[in-house]
């Protein structure tokens, strides 16, 4: 492999925070979950940067996450569902590493996410598929793609370091 990050991209419920550990797992590479990383810097949840300061602050705040993955390698890193969205991160995760595109149905998507208020775009079922009609040319854009909608965690862990081990 010529890359020493891997980011996964795709919509929320996709599986990114599933498959990531698993994959980084079997290349020994840690795991991040973007998401995580920027709850722990913000000493909040996602939920709350949403509510408290706003899309535009937390898409900041995630750009910068993204950047400081700079300073790590051997690293496979679960993207937040908007996070690939945005052209300057793509263009930034092209240039850092490799982006795999967890492509999932949208009827597989609410079918593993409950609208709870946990996450903060998933509120109506019109909202989120306008939602994801709007992403998914972003997450085209990604280096591979895997239709993860009938596979297992592990089964797509294995497919991605299959076609990367190839590529």
């Amino acid at each position: 492999m010529k890359f020493s990050r891997i980011f996964l991209v795709g919509f929320m419920g996709a599986g990114k925070s599933t498959v990531g550990p698993l994959l980084a797992n079997r290349l020994g590479w840690k795991f991040v979950d973007l998401d995580q990383e920027i709850e722990n810097r913000q000493m909040r949840s996602i939920q709350e940067i949403f509510e408290n300061a706003g899309e535009p602050y937390f898409r900041s705040v995630e750009t910068a996450a993204i950047k400081s993955l700079e300073q790590r390698s051997e690293c496979v890193v679960a993207l937040g569902g908007g996070a690939f969205a945005r052209e300057s991160n793509r263009s930034l995760i092209h240039r850092l590493g490799v982006s795999v595109f967890l492509d999932c149905s949208l009827e597989k998507v609410l079918d593993r996410c409950p609208i709870d208020g946990t996450r903060p775009l998933f509120k109506h079922h019109a909202e989120i598929q306008q939602l994801y009609q709007k992403r998914l040319p972003h997450y085209q854009c990604s280096n591979l793609r895997i239709d993860v909608s009938t596979l297992k965690p592990d089964e797509i862990a294995d497919l991605i370091v299959n076609k990367l081990l190839l590529s």
